[in-house]
């Protein structure tokens, strides 16, 4: 293995907010083992997610585009084969390349993102993959190949089906039905069990394959709904949940309403309802923290550490009924888009520094490529000028004309749901709209079918809880500024989709307005 390919691990704690952790700011010590782990690692105080939920978010770190321009919006997206993934760059230049996830949406669904894995181990299905990590005892072949012929035929196309079908989804939503695929079949996976085999996976590929580059991506989804936290961490966490029975009674109802872990609120929770999510929340964040001690200390022990990339990320956060919306379906307010990011390797990412400007997780992408030392780039964006590693000499060495934004297209399959049993909150939170939301050095414009609907200064009100697009005294320039830079955005996105990074010259001649506007941006001659 040469100094240019060391180790790369992305590890996705899936529906994690950055504020509920202490290095950046909770009061609460949820997050022992991270902010241990940080002391070691550049931290990004502003990184802010592609997109408000799993797929477009993770299809964004994966290609390095925008949502816009990869397209994969929805749950039956398929991922265009002409757009390539980081696994699939790392394993053409002789990485081996294995995933453990434990999201459904990104380990069951035939969309493309599991494209260019030599080996992925998913979790959140009703069989399981089990890792072949030099294991070839005759029992264990043969109850892997018992449990690949089930899911081949009978589970995994049922599914995937979910990912397509309103019904099925509709029918999924229903209190009697939740507990059955939420617990039964394995909807969160298995955090303690993928982080044993993703760490057994390192020191078996160490120990026979040392010199040989490894990328390794792993998903958790402990603090994704629905929350069984063990006792003794709920004990700890929200101590009065022995003695209080409305608490308990509102999670285990909530557990299993997954139509309210999306739909917006027409009537706010009761104090004590708030309370019991945020608590309960907090215990799942603190459990999942335990066990991340398992591959921080392999790493650590075994030496290989300051040569592997360890990048800890989130695809979105939750919303709790802050600005009355919950889980992570429509919104882009902070509490779901802004998103913890930190990145260790000493090699190119100083121990302790602190960024505290914008960047868009969608550089993940970029960043890997460049600890690997592959060259690449995708419609003129290099790996070099849009590596992380480019943030640390602050705003004045970021690439030019880079846009931090955020791109919400809402779920239809869910959407469709919410017709027939929630229309009342279609209509009045406006959920058929896709927003987005562009940030600026201090504010962030949020629109609601590109047209401005909210402006706020985030660093000076980090809740979101005044909208100066209603008194803009002293923020007209910036917003004005703003408006004109989506735009711009939103037109090189479409010119994106619309093309492909393997297409060549694109053919603009049949869209005057679009290349219009594409030579007023200096995009094209």
């Amino acid at each position: 293995m040469t100094h240019e390919q060391p180790h790369i691990l992305l590890l996705v704690l899936d529906t994690h907010r950055a504020e509920r952790m202490s290095i950046y700011g909770y009061p609460r010590n949820t997050t022992p083992t991270l902010a241990r782990f940080a002391e070691g690692a550049t931290i990004f105080d502003w990184a802010f997610a592609p997109g408000q939920w799993t797929i477009p978010s993770h299809g964004s770190m994966f290609t390095g585009l925008y949502p816009t321009a990869h397209q994969s919006i929805q749950s039956y997206s398929m991922l265009p084969d002409s757009i390539p993934t980081v696994a699939e760059i790392l394993r053409g230049q002789g990485y081996e390349t294995v995933g453990f996830c434990n999201n459904p949406l990104v380990g069951v669904l035939d969309n493309g993102l599991k494209r260019g894995f030599n080996y992925f181990y998913n979790y959140g299905a009703t069989f399981p993959d089990i890792p072949r990590i030099g294991d070839d005892r005759p029992l264990r072949r043969l109850q892997r190949v018992a449990t690949d012929l089930i899911k081949t035929s009978i589970s995994t196309p049922i599914e995937r089906q979910f990912g397509r079908s309103p019904l099925l989804l509709r029918l999924a939503t229903m209190p009697l039905f939740v507990p059955v695929w939420s617990r039964l079949f394995n909807f969160k996976g298995n955090t303690v069990q993928s982080l044993k085999d993703a760490t057994d996976y390192l020191r078996y590929h160490v120990s026979t394959r040392r010199d040989h580059p490894l990328f390794m991506f792993v998903n958790l989804m402990e603090t994704h709904l629905p929350y069984y936290p063990p006792q003794n961490w709920l004990d700890k966490w929200a101590p009065y949940w022995r003695h209080e029975r409305e608490a308990r009674d509102f999670i285990r109802d909530f557990n299993q309403q997954s139509y309210r872990w999306m739909a917006p609120l027409l009537n706010p929770l009761k104090p004590v309802e708030n309370q019991a999510i945020s608590d309960v929340y907090d215990a799942e964040v603190a459990w999942q923290d335990h066990h991340l001690k398992r591959i921080f200390g392999y790493l650590k022990r075994s030496g290989q550490l300051d040569n592997t990339m360890v990048i800890v990320v989130s695809d979105h956060g939750e919303s709790f009924g802050e600005h009355d919306f919950m889980g992570h379906a429509f919104a882009i307010y902070n509490e779901l888009v802004r998103v913890p990011l930190l990145i260790h390797y000493p090699k190119l990412f100083p121990p302790g520094k602190r960024i505290d400007h914008n960047v868009s997780t969608r550089r993940v992408f970029h960043t890997i490529l460049e600890a690997a030392g592959i060259d690449f780039d995708v419609f003129g964006e290099t790996v070099k000028d849009f590596s992380l590693s480019r943030s640390l000499g602050g705003l004045a060495t970021e690439p030019q004309g880079e846009t931090v934004a955020t791109e919400a297209y809402p779920p239809m399959n869910f959407l469709n749901v919410m017709e027939v049993n929630h229309p009342a909150a279609v209509e009045r939170f406006r959920v058929r709209e896709v927003r987005r939301a562009i940030y600026s050095e201090r504010g962030k414009l949020i629109t609601v079918g590109d047209r401005p609907d909210e402006f706020f200064d985030v660093h000076g009100d980090p809740l979101e809880s005044t909208n100066l697009l209603e008194r803009p005294y002293g923020y007209e320039n910036e917003i004005l500024s703003l408006e004109h830079r989506l735009e711009d955005f939103i037109t090189v996105q479409q010119a994106r989709r619309d093309g492909s990074p393997g297409a060549g010259r694109l053919d603009y001649s049949n869209n005057p307005e679009l290349l219009e506007r594409l030579r007023g941006l200096g995009y094209i001659e």
